[in-house]
């Protein structure tokens, strides 16, 4: 079987795995698509469920192999897994921005809650910095990881520093979701963020629920 033929199987095993979530994702796609009338909102809300499907599947077989196996070692399924999941990550991101930089939804707490979350995911794994660190008033003293237990262990964030970086820790959550340590600046803190439990927040937000999984 060719790559092309592989790649429409896993999408269609996903879609039949989750039959309920396809059609919610169909729900969301032409509910919020059809509040920008002549653009393509709807297709690309499909495709951002498409991906969920997938990586629902790929989280649920994650969760089991963490419960199989207690050694957890990574492998090549999590590096497309982490691909796919900061894909779904910046779609998102992108629509949610339109809709409020256009005011077509309301900016409930919920939608500017989710919103943050995914600005904080989208603004690090797309531009390789700390989100939204021009609120930041001194250079920040880090420390990289996994640790090597030296002086190199040790750098200086400065938001002028046109070669600033900053990777964010992350790992896979019980529920064999990509999860994400953001620094929140303007909130001072640090935070763990579950790329699940924003999907589960933005199917919430619209009105639909998050079925499980068939057998």
């Amino acid at each position: 079987m060719d790559v092309s033929a592989l790649i429409t199987a896993a999408f269609g095993r996903a879609s039949q795995r989750y039959p309920e979530l396809h059609r919610s994702w169909i729900q969301v796609s032409f509910r919020v698509g059809g509040l920008l009338l002549g653009s393509l909102l709807s297709v690309c809300i499909q495709r951002d469920g498409w991906l969920d499907m997938v990586l629902r599947c790929m989280e649920d077989e994650s969760a089991a192999r963490s419960q199989a196996d207690e050694q957890g070692q990574p492998s090549m399924a999590f590096h497309f897994q982490k691909l796919l999941s900061e894909l779904w990550i910046g779609g998102v991101y992108e629509t949610l921005r339109l809709l409020r930089d256009r005011k077509l939804v309301p900016e409930s707490d919920e939608f500017v809650a989710l919103l943050y979350d995914a600005s904080l995911l989208r603004m690090t794994l797309d531009k390789h910095e700390i989100a939204k660190d021009r609120a930041l008033k001194a250079p920040l003293q880090m420390q990289k990881g996994p640790a090597n237990n030296d002086q190199t262990d040790l750098y200086e964030y400065d938001k002028d520093d046109p070669k600033r970086a900053h990777i964010m820790p992350s790992g896979i959550s019980v529920r064999g979701s990509l999860v994400w340590q953001v620094l929140d600046v303007k909130a001072n803190e640090e935070r763990w963020v579950e790329r699940r439990a924003l999907s589960d927040r933005l199917l919430s937000l619209w009105g639909t629920s998050q079925p499980a999984a068939v057998a």
